[in-house]
């Protein structure tokens, strides 16, 4: 059963994504969000004062233009409706349930894939393709690195999968198969 905690975080990452789905602005939705959550997870004091609110409501008001400005309506509503309702600590997890959800709905799935070597932009496509094409994703969106202790190959991790074709686990299987 979720806490209330996940409920209310639910509930506004919910109400974010059909304002964006309702103003089709998903695109300016999703950087302004991840440009105010990057200075909000940057300076943990502005939080803990807007959380406490032991500031004047002129004062935050004021911040918030400031930490808001030029960005879209809906990531301003959200932070003034979070101040409002003394929820202002959940920004950080109303930030990232609205960006899974988002992916979700889009059918983005987020996969991290990691070589033995540098893979070149050729690489990284088919890389990607055959991910896509094991997943059934619409989209995917890659992260790379390198490791140099897999000797040879590439493993592709997302959440709910793992595709391992790296010798050293080729290598570790061979051994277990060896030794019983």
């Amino acid at each position: 059963m979720a806490t209330k905690k996940e409920k209310v975080v639910e509930q506004y990452a919910k109400a974010l994504l059909s304002y964006g789905e309702d103003q089709d602005s998903f695109f300016s939705l999703l950087a302004d969000l991840k440009v105010v959550q990057q200075v909000v997870k940057a300076e943990p004091a502005l939080t803990a004062l807007l959380s406490a609110q032991t500031i004047s409501e002129e004062d935050q008001v004021s911040l918030l233009d400031a930490l808001t400005k030029g960005a879209d309506q809906g990531v301003k509503n959200l932070v003034k409706i979070l101040l409002s309702h003394h929820h202002f600590d959940l920004f950080d997890a109303v930030a990232n349930r609205f960006f899974a959800l988002y992916q979700q709905s889009q059918g983005i799935e987020t996969v991290t894939i990691t070589s033995a070597v540098a893979v070149d932009d050729e690489q990284k496509g088919r890389l990607e393709k055959a991910f896509q094409k094991q997943s059934g994703a619409k989209k995917v969106e890659a992260t790379y690195q390198v490791d140099p202790d897999l000797v040879a190959g590439v493993s592709m991790q997302s959440k709910s999968i793992l595709i391992d074709g790296s010798l050293k686990t080729k290598i570790a299987k061979l051994k277990a198969e060896l030794l019983g």
